[in-house]
This record gives structure tokens, sequence and C-alpha cells, in this order.
């Protein structure tokens, strides 16, 4: 009985497989579903004997031979997806951006409050913005939209932009980090609080006993771009050290490497000059003297960091390198025969420190900021710092 309802459903599928071909229309076959129910259509796509699932196009039997092809036909959907491939797959673009944002994200990336306190104030109307013609309107609410780099007055007062780079002349014995756990003077103790609520952070470190240039970025980008050693961003020291320097000897050491416990690492040397007995003393008379409290006199001088001041000459070197590993100026000098008294950096990559005075900031200047914009990632995340 039960092979006998089998054949039965066999002849159906196939006389209903004709049918549909030729008789019915698509609609109706495909409300078919509906009218017998799912489970009986789904049984008509597979052989029943063979106990197994089957799909085929609307074109083929249930022999699996396309009657299109046997009929002279061409079945352009099936030929158009062989030949592509199947979907393609790649980043979505997405159309239609807006050029502008929306003002509380804008105010908010502007460093003025965080985006609940920025959406407030463009509800009470207390923001105005500048458009490229001059006009200064008043924002109607914190979905209006305005452009990133707009100028844009709060309760009257110009929100500044967030610097791409800020220069900073770091005075010696300030430790280049944002906090110390031992409470000893850090550069954020001088970076203005509207930075210190942003996310500028320095570009690498500069020594406790360095001094001179560091700067501090908006974008992790570039930052990585000033710092890694394959992008060839050179720096500029001036050295002040110990012994009577040989122009040539020193020059050919730097140029051939100097094997340190990091490496070997080579530098160029740009200047030697011999400084005269009075300002040697000088030098070493300040520097006792400025020495902060947590360092030991007798100690160092035990030690042999602080040396008598009328034994020992002292020279100038200026010298360039494109590295920045940890005290790697020191090491190279220090096992060159020339222990190094004083460290100041005067240059990074295009900017230079010029007569900012310590423990100041500066803006780029126009020329400094275009070479910065040319070293960052075309791809990936952008910061909030100005790209005017």
């Amino acid at each position: 009985m039960k092979l006998w309802t089998k054949a039965r459903m066999i002849l159906f599928t196939a006389n209903f497989h004709i049918f549909s071909q030729t008789v019915l229309s698509r609609s109706f076959v495909a409300s078919f579903p509906r009218i017998l129910g799912s489970a009986f259509v789904n049984n008509l796509s597979r052989p029943l004997f063979l106990g197994g699932y089957r799909s085929f196009h609307h074109s083929q039997s249930l022999s699996g031979r396309n009657n299109n092809k046997r009929l002279g036909k061409t079945d352009h959907r099936v030929m158009k997806m062989k030949s592509s491939g199947g979907p393609k797959k790649g980043p979505r673009k997405i159309r239609n951006r807006p050029a502008n944002f929306r003002a509380d994200r804008v105010l908010a990336n502007r460093g003025w409050g965080s985006r609940s306190e920025s959406s407030e104030a463009l509800k009470q109307k207390r923001v105005k913005v500048q458009k490229e013609d001059g006009k200064i309107e008043t924002v109607k609410g914190p979905s209006d939209r305005i452009g990133m780099n707009d100028i844009i007055f709060v309760d009257g007062e110009k929100v500044p932009f967030i610097p791409l780079l800020l220069v900073y002349h770091k005075p010696k014995w300030v430790l280049s980090v944002m906090n110390d756990p031992k409470g000893r003077p850090t550069v954020k103790d001088s970076l203005p609080e509207f930075f210190q609520k942003q996310d500028l952070h320095p570009v690498g470190r500069l020594d406790y006993d360095t001094s001179g240039l560091l700067l501090f970025s908006s974008n992790g980008g570039l930052t990585q771009k000033l710092l890694h050693p394959s992008h060839d961003i050179s720096k500029e020291y001036v050295a002040v050290v110990e012994g009577t320097v040989s122009d040539e000897k020193l020059r050919k050491q730097l140029q051939d490497g100097v094997q340190t416990g990091e490496g070997n690492h080579t530098a160029e040397l740009l200047d030697v000059s011999h400084l005269p007995e009075e300002e040697s003393m000088g030098i070493w008379k300040t520097l006792r003297e400025t020495l902060p409290k947590e360092y030991d006199t007798e100690d160092l001088e035990k030690r042999g960091y602080l040396k008598d001041n009328n034994d020992v000459p002292l020279s100038r070197v200026r010298l360039v390198v494109s590295e920045g590993k940890h005290r790697m100026v020191r090491r190279m000098l220090a096992n060159c025969g020339h222990g190094v008294v004083l460290l100041h950096r005067e240059r990074h990559g295009e900017v230079v420190l010029g007569d900012l005075d310590p423990d100041k900031f500066r803006d780029l200047t126009p020329d400094e900021l275009e070479w910065a914009k040319t070293l960052i990632p075309t791809t990936g995340k952008q910061s909030k710092g100005n790209k005017k």
C-alpha cells in the first residue's frame, strides 16, 4: 500500500510540473504553497524515493535536464550569475554623505563641553556660527547642521580649534608624561586646561634631564608617523659633553654606527665647538644648584656622574638622528668617550623650536602645518583636530 502511494505521488509530481510550465501562470504557481501547504509542496521539489532534498530551477525537470536548453532557449539570468561569479562583495558605498554635522556633535568635538552640555547650550540659543560669507547666525538647535571647521561662538566667546600639533618648550627636570605617581612635575602641569580635556598627547618623550622641543598631537596616525623610524623623520639635538671633542673622529664614529644596549645607531654630526673654561665652570655650577631634591649629590659624585669642574673641559656638539629610542643620544655619545652633561632638542622634522621660551606653547606656522598634513594617513579614523 505504501509503495503504491509513493508511485502515485511521483506520477502526480511529474504531471503537476508539466502542467505548471504549460498552463498555470507564475503567480498561481507562486501561490500554490499557500493553497496545498508548504510541507506538501516542498516534497514536489525532491524525488521521494531518494529520501533527500533536491532544489531545481523552474526551467528544469525532475530528471535534472534543462528544458530551456532542450528547447533551444537561453536562461540569461543563470548565465549572468555564472559569468559574474555570484554577488560582488566589497566596502559599502555611502552615498549623499552630508558635508556638515550635528551642531551638538561639532561643539562637543571642539572641546567646549560634553554632548549633553553642548545640546543644552544650543537649545538655549547661546551658540552662533560664522559662515563662509562672514555672516554670523544663531544655531537653531542641537540637530542643526554646521561645518566641523566653522567658527563657533558661545555666549559671545570664540571656541578655539583643537590643533593638529602643538609646540612645547619642555624645561629640564619635567617628565614627558601626563601623570606621575611620585608627584614629580609633568608636562600636564603646563598644558592649558582646554587642551587637557582633549585627546592631545605628547609625541614621544624627552628624558627627565633633557630640555627642548616636544610636540603634542591630536591625531594618532600622525603621531605614529612622527615616531616610527621607518618614516625617517629627523631630530636635531645640541649636547654639551665632557672632554675636548675631535670633529673628524666623532663624525666618523657616528657615521659608522655606535653600538649600544639597544643596537647599532648612526647619527650625522653637524658642528663641534669647545667651550671656554669660564662657561664650563658656570654649567657645572648651575647643574649642581638645579639638581632635583630626589638626587643625592654625594652619591652622584661617587658614581662619577658629577665631576670636579676644574678638571673636566666641555664641548658643544650638534647632531641629527632619525630614531628616538630611550636615552639613545646620551648612550651614543657616552660610548664615543664623551659623557653628556646637557641635552637639548631644537628640531623635530620640519618643526623648529626657535625662540620659544621654556614652559611655553605655540601653534604651528603655516609651513609647519602644511608639512604635518602631508604625514596624516589617508585612511583610518579621522581625528578631532583642525584640518584647515
